[in-house]
Parts: structure tokens; sequence; C-alpha cells
């Protein structure tokens, strides 16, 4: 089984089995600050590796116009199953989708990434994206591996160690640390 097969394979285990794992989106919890950072009021949004969707509801109900984009439909709540909708491995992102979209919305998802792929997929989400990148990054491990026999988060790093490769990939413009989160804004 290929790496991307057993990631899907992964999260589907985890949706369909650990109970309690989507009640908490911290998607649905940064729209303000998403706007509040980048200036945006409207637009087309990736919400890249959108998990349960209830992020990308709160990005329509705020005026957005969202796709939401992951390895599997399997964690979407029913309401986010209305919204379009791309299954896709966020290291595959298609280069010719190059600003397909004005903006990038992925909360809670770079530190599961394989590092080896963490800076691949920031490259592809700054490709998709006209305008910017709007990243909330878990700086602590996950609590939910335990139930499914390996950690989820497997790109555990510090605020300072995102912060510095994404000055790197784009021109991070705002970068703040929560704590147990960076939140930061890239433009392209």
């Amino acid at each position: 089984m290929g790496l991307v097969a057993a990631e899907r394979a992964l999260y589907e285990t985890v949706w369909s089995t650990v109970h309690n794992y989507g009640d908490f989106a911290p998607g649905e919890q940064h729209v303000r600050l998403f706007r509040a950072m980048s200036g945006a009021t409207e637009g087309t949004v990736l919400d890249a590796g959108c998990g349960s969707g209830k992020g990308a509801l709160a990005l329509a109900a705020a005026g957005f116009d969202v796709t939401c984009c992951d390895l599997t439909r399997e964690g979407l709540v029913e309401d986010a199953r209305a919204l379009p909708f791309r299954e896709s491995c966020l290291w595959h992102l298609e280069p010719r989708a190059v600003g397909l979209y004005d903006y990038v919305y992925c909360c809670d998802v770079l530190e599961h990434i394989p590092t080896e792929y963490t800076m691949l997929v920031i490259a592809r989400l700054l490709g998709v994206a006209r305008v910017g990148a709007f990243l909330s990054i878990a700086l602590v491990p996950d609590a939910f591996g335990v139930w499914v026999g390996t950690p989820l988060h497997q790109t555990v790093r510090d605020f300072v160690w995102w912060r510095d490769r994404l000055a790197d990939m784009g021109q991070l413009v705002e970068a703040r640390d929560l704590g147990t989160t960076g939140v930061y804004w890239v433009q392209t």
C-alpha cells in the first residue's frame, strides 16, 4: 500500500471509529482571525484538509465561496456534504490549478503531514492561492492517535520552526504564537 492510500485508510478509520474526533474543529474557530489577518471579506476559498467541514461551513456563513478538500469525505458533517468537494492528497494538488482560489484556509492539518512533505504541501497551497494562505498549525502532539495505534501529528515542531520555513516559502505577513497553536498569514 502506498503512502497516500495508507493515509486515506488511517483517516477513514479515525473518522469511523473515534466518535469525538471531529467535535472540536479549529477551522470553525478561526474564521474571525483569518479575516483579521488577511483582510478578506469575500472570495473563493479552498479549505485544505477540511476534515469535518465545520470550518468550511463557518467560512460559507461569513460570505465566502468555499470548496472543501481532503483525502476522504468520511469526516464531513451532513451540512458540509452540500459544499463542493475535491478529494486530494495535499501534496498532490495539481500544479496546473495555479491561482484557482483567492485564499487557502488550512487549519489543524500541516502537523498531520509527514515532515518530508510539509514544504511541498505549503508550496502547493500557495500555488493554488491568488492572494494567500491562512495556516493554523498545532505545535503539540495529538491526543487521538492512541485510539488507532499511531500518532496523527507527524510533524510536531515549535512556532519558530514553522515561522522560519513559511517565511522562506512566501511573504509571511503575520505570525501569532497562541501557545499550543501557531497561526500564520502568508501571501503569495
